[in-house]
Protein backbone atom coordinates (compact mmCIF):
# COMPACT_ATOMS: atom_id res chain seq x y z
CA UNK A 1 0.00 0.00 0.00
CA UNK A 2 2.79 2.39 0.74
CA UNK A 3 4.07 1.75 -2.62
CA UNK A 4 0.78 3.45 -4.27
CA UNK A 5 0.69 6.31 -2.00
CA UNK A 6 4.35 6.98 -3.20
CA UNK A 7 3.49 6.53 -6.80
CA UNK A 8 0.18 8.79 -6.37
CA UNK A 9 2.85 11.00 -4.86
CA UNK A 10 4.85 11.33 -7.16
CA UNK A 11 2.20 11.41 -9.92
CA UNK A 12 0.45 14.30 -8.33
CA UNK A 13 4.21 16.10 -7.38
CA UNK A 14 5.33 15.29 -11.11
CA UNK A 15 2.37 16.99 -12.78
CA UNK A 16 1.61 19.90 -11.01
CA UNK A 17 5.03 20.45 -10.55
CA UNK A 18 5.03 20.71 -14.27
CA UNK A 19 1.26 22.61 -14.49
CA UNK A 20 2.71 25.53 -12.77
CA UNK A 21 6.73 25.75 -14.20
CA UNK A 22 5.31 26.02 -17.76
CA UNK A 23 2.61 28.39 -16.43
CA UNK A 24 5.54 30.33 -15.31
CA UNK A 25 7.23 30.17 -18.60
CA UNK A 26 4.62 30.39 -20.60
CA UNK A 27 3.67 34.25 -18.67
CA UNK A 28 7.75 34.99 -19.08
CA UNK A 29 7.80 33.90 -22.73
CA UNK A 30 4.38 35.99 -23.65
CA UNK A 31 5.83 39.14 -21.83
CA UNK A 32 9.23 39.24 -23.47
CA UNK A 33 8.99 39.60 -27.10
CA UNK A 34 12.69 38.96 -27.89
CA UNK A 35 12.03 35.15 -26.96
CA UNK A 36 12.93 33.06 -30.47
CA UNK A 37 10.73 30.19 -30.98
CA UNK A 38 13.43 27.56 -31.25
CA UNK A 39 14.09 27.57 -27.27
CA UNK A 40 10.97 26.82 -25.98
CA UNK A 41 11.64 23.18 -26.96
CA UNK A 42 14.71 23.02 -24.82
CA UNK A 43 12.81 25.49 -22.06
CA UNK A 44 9.97 22.98 -22.13
CA UNK A 45 12.27 19.59 -21.97
CA UNK A 46 13.71 21.50 -19.05
CA UNK A 47 10.82 22.12 -17.14
CA UNK A 48 9.93 18.59 -17.62
CA UNK A 49 13.14 17.46 -16.57
CA UNK A 50 12.92 19.59 -13.38
CA UNK A 51 9.38 18.38 -12.53
CA UNK A 52 10.44 14.71 -12.60
CA UNK A 53 13.39 15.09 -10.79
CA UNK A 54 11.41 17.09 -7.52
CA UNK A 55 8.46 14.35 -8.07
CA UNK A 56 10.75 11.43 -7.86
CA UNK A 57 13.12 13.03 -4.90
CA UNK A 58 9.71 14.26 -2.75
CA UNK A 59 8.20 10.50 -3.40
CA UNK A 60 11.63 8.32 -2.86
CA UNK A 61 11.90 10.80 0.09
CA UNK A 62 9.08 9.52 2.34
CA UNK A 63 9.30 5.95 1.36
CA UNK A 64 13.14 6.03 1.75
CA UNK A 65 13.69 3.06 -0.62
CA UNK A 66 12.89 1.89 -4.32
CA UNK A 67 14.15 5.66 -5.58
CA UNK A 68 14.52 4.44 -9.40
CA UNK A 69 11.36 3.03 -9.94
CA UNK A 70 9.35 6.19 -8.71
CA UNK A 71 11.40 8.08 -10.13
CA UNK A 72 11.03 6.14 -13.34
CA UNK A 73 7.77 5.89 -12.82
CA UNK A 74 6.88 9.95 -12.58
CA UNK A 75 8.56 10.76 -15.29
CA UNK A 76 7.37 8.32 -17.89
CA UNK A 77 3.47 9.12 -16.57
CA UNK A 78 4.50 12.65 -17.20
CA UNK A 79 5.68 11.24 -20.98
CA UNK A 80 2.61 9.83 -21.68
CA UNK A 81 0.63 12.45 -20.49
CA UNK A 82 2.50 14.75 -22.58
CA UNK A 83 2.15 12.28 -25.56
CA UNK A 84 -1.44 11.88 -25.21
CA UNK A 85 -1.95 15.53 -25.71
CA UNK A 86 0.13 15.60 -28.43
CA UNK A 87 -1.20 13.28 -30.42
CA UNK A 88 -4.43 13.76 -29.77
CA UNK A 89 -4.98 17.39 -29.85
CA UNK A 90 -2.12 18.33 -32.28
CA UNK A 91 -2.04 15.33 -34.33
CA UNK A 92 1.95 15.37 -34.12
CA UNK A 93 3.62 11.81 -34.27
CA UNK A 94 6.28 11.31 -32.11
CA UNK A 95 9.53 11.92 -33.55
CA UNK A 96 13.19 11.18 -33.28
CA UNK A 97 13.79 14.51 -31.44
CA UNK A 98 11.06 13.51 -28.95
CA UNK A 99 13.00 10.43 -27.87
CA UNK A 100 15.82 12.76 -26.55
CA UNK A 101 13.62 14.42 -24.47
CA UNK A 102 12.19 11.37 -23.03
CA UNK A 103 15.39 10.20 -22.44
CA UNK A 104 16.48 13.70 -20.64
CA UNK A 105 12.74 13.81 -18.56
CA UNK A 106 13.10 9.85 -17.48
CA UNK A 107 16.89 10.63 -16.29
CA UNK A 108 16.02 13.44 -14.74
CA UNK A 109 13.13 11.40 -12.47
CA UNK A 110 16.06 8.28 -12.14
CA UNK A 111 18.54 11.00 -10.38
CA UNK A 112 15.60 12.61 -7.94
CA UNK A 113 14.29 9.16 -7.22
CA UNK A 114 17.99 7.62 -6.26
CA UNK A 115 18.82 11.25 -4.80
CA UNK A 116 15.52 10.96 -2.44
CA UNK A 117 16.16 7.58 -1.49
CA UNK A 118 19.78 7.88 -0.11
CA UNK A 119 19.25 11.52 1.04
CA UNK A 120 20.60 11.05 5.14
CA UNK A 121 18.92 12.97 7.50
CA UNK A 122 21.08 14.61 10.25
CA UNK A 123 20.39 13.59 13.95
CA UNK A 124 20.74 16.23 16.47
CA UNK A 125 21.51 16.03 19.81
Amino acid sequence: MKWFKAFLLSAFITLGISALLLAVAAFFVCRSASLPRGSLALITTLIGCVAAFLGGFLSSLSVREKGLLLGLSGGALLLVCAALVSVCLYQVQPGLGGAGKAAAVLLGGVIGGVLGANHKHKVKF
